[in-house]
């Protein structure tokens, strides 16, 4: 009996959770729930141009096809410290659980205003409650959609999702 318990814990972890790769950052609880958040440094692109590419890129599913455009505004008229903002939701692979998604974008600036690029603060939080571990999903589904951008980009981790000891 206790070897069937165990068997099923294995196989509903395996059927239920991230699927590879980069499910090594699992988060229990920073956020309440599990959650990410992490900001890249985009090489040579300003915020205007990262912000259309994810824009598109919500809207045409990601390098997945299970991510979905909720919305975003131009930040630049309200003379505040960010560009751009988005939202979006990813599907998980299996069991169809949905993911919020936060982006913001700020230009990268020398002292002489001359671009160096763009910061994308992007976030991540599962919105079923009860999602105290989640098996390293919400650090995937940032990480796997800006590696779908195709941008050159260095990633700090903010908060959640800590790397593997």
């Amino acid at each position: 009996m206790k070897k069937a318990v165990v068997l099923l814990c294995v196989t509903l972890a395996v059927v239920w959770g991230c699927q590879p790769p980069d499910c090594d950052r699992k988060d229990c609880g920073t956020c309440g729930n599990a959650c990410c958040s992490l900001s890249f440094h985009l090489d040579g692109v300003t915020s205007e141009t990262a912000y259309n590419a994810i824009m598109m890129s919500l809207k045409n599913g990601g390098a997945d096809h299970r991510y979905r455009f909720s919305g975003g505004d131009d930040l630049r008229p309200y003379n505040v410290s960010a560009s751009f903002i988005l939202q979006g939701v990813h599907m998980t692979l299996v069991h169809h659980y949905n993911d919020t998604l936060n982006f913001v974008l700020k230009d990268d600036m020398k002292p002489s205003i001359h671009p160096l690029g763009a910061t994308l603060d992007a976030f991540s939080i599962s919105q079923i409650a009860g999602a105290y571990c989640d098996d390293g999903q919400n650090y995937k589904n940032l990480v796997g959609f800006v590696k779908g951008l195709n941008m050159k980009y260095t990633e700090t981790t903010m908060a959640g999702c800590p790397k593997p000891t």
